[in-house]
C-alpha cells in the first residue's frame, strides 16, 4: 500500500494532488457533485498523463482531514460504502473499462482515515462525460488539471498513444 506520509512529505505536483473531500462541501455544509467532478477531472488527467496519486481527505496545507464527512453522506457510512460511491460516479463519468487502472487504499492519520486513490496511466484516452452529453479530455501540466481543446486533444492523444 501507498504510505500517505511518504506522499505528503512532497507538494503537489504533476503526480500527486489533495483533495479535502470527495462529495461533502464543507463550506455548504452539504453534498455537492461538482466537488465529485473535480476529483474526476484529476483521474482523467492522470489517466491520460503519466498517472499519480489523489488523496482524498487532506486539505492543500497537507492538514489531515479525515473522510469521516464523506462517510456521513452516504448510506453505507464506511470505506466500502465510500468505495461503491466512488466506482459508481467513476463508471458514470469517465467509464467502467477504465477502473482497472483505478485503485483505493486506505490510510490512518492521526485517528483520521484518508484514501489514497493510485491511478496508473491508461492504455487510451480517457474523457470525462458531462451531464449534458459531451465529454472534456484533461491531462496534468506540473500540479494543475488541464482541459485541451479539441484540436489539442487530437495532437496530444497521437503523440502519447502513437498509432
Amino acid at each position: 500500500p501507498t504510505d500517505v506520509l511518504n506522499l505528503l512529505s512532497k507538494n503537489e505536483h504533476e503526480n500527486l494532488e489533495l483533495k479535502s473531500t470527495f462529495r461533502w462541501d464543507v463550506r455548504q455544509n452539504t453534498v455537492n457533485r461538482a466537488l465529485e467532478k473535480s476529483a474526476m477531472k484529476t483521474i482523467a488527467a492522470f489517466l491520460n498523463s503519466q498517472g499519480g496519486h489523489l488523496i482524498v481527505g487532506v486539505d492543500d496545507n497537507k492538514a489531515i482531514v479525515g473522510l469521516a464527512a464523506d462517510y456521513g453522506s452516504l448510506n453505507r457510512k464506511d470505506a466500502d460504502g465510500f468505495e461503491n460511491h466512488f466506482t459508481h460516479v467513476f463508471h458514470n463519468m469517465i467509464g467502467a473499462e477504465f477502473r482497472q487502472f483505478v485503485k483505493l487504499s486506505w490510510s490512518q492519520v492521526d485517528g483520521k482515515e484518508c484514501c489514497i486513490v493510485s491511478v496508473a496511466p491508461s492504455h487510451k484516452a480517457a474523457y470525462l462525460n458531462n451531464d449534458v452529453n459531451s465529454e472534456e479530455f484533461y491531462i496534468r501540466t506540473g500540479n494543475g488539471t488541464t482541459a485541451l481543446k479539441l484540436s489539442e486533444a487530437n495532437a496530444y492523444i497521437d503523440s502519447r498513444w502513437a498509432r
